[in-house]
């Protein structure tokens, strides 16, 4: 399974996940979740990869830089994170990590959801977001949230074909 997207695939009946800010306080279990996860996301390039497991240091600079990370917890452990950024274009999602334990229980679904009021809240017309070009579960999660293509595929790092995807924000 993917790094990012996997939704859904067992609809989780359990309480609400919620997708809240985190700070500098959460950066060491951050660079853990990514320490955990992206190393084994081999669907990626392996230099991608690599650039993808953050220090705590990294990212606090990262988030002194004007970056935003939002994360679901879960029994107190971090379960899931993605960092966010505006741009001119809107609010731009990247760097989504679920821990395997707790993939299929709507952690994506529930920072999706903060996504779009993240945007809505920073006046943002679209929300949008590169996936892996044919990655069914990021496709489903797409299309699970309204987004809708942009453009071509286009190669983000060798070897490695985006798709562009966006939604529209209400006001």
């Amino acid at each position: 399974m993917g790094v990012c997207c996997t939704i859904d695939v067992v609809e989780y009946s359990g309480e609400k996940r919620r997708a809240v800010k985190l700070g500098k306080e959460n950066a060491k279990e951050i660079a853990a979740l990514y320490k955990k996860v992206w190393p084994e996301a081999y669907e990626y390039p392996e230099e991608w990869r690599e650039k993808r497991v953050m220090s705590e240091a990294e990212l606090k600079k990262e988030m002194d830089s004007g970056y935003f990370f939002f994360g679901v917890h879960i029994d107190g452990q971090l379960a899931g994170v993605y960092k966010a950024s505006i741009t001119e274009r809107g609010a731009f999602g990247e760097q989504q990590a679920v821990l395997p334990e707790y993939r299929d229980m709507s952690v994506a679904s529930a920072m999706y959801e903060q996504f779009y009021e993240f945007a809505k809240a920073n006046k943002c017309k679209v929300n949008y977001v590169n996936i892996l070009a044919g990655n069914e579960p990021c496709e489903r999660a797409m299309n699970k949230f309204n987004f809708y293509k942009i453009g071509e595929p286009w190669e983000q790092s060798k070897g490695m074909l985006v798709q562009t995807y966006e939604r529209k924000v209400e006001e």
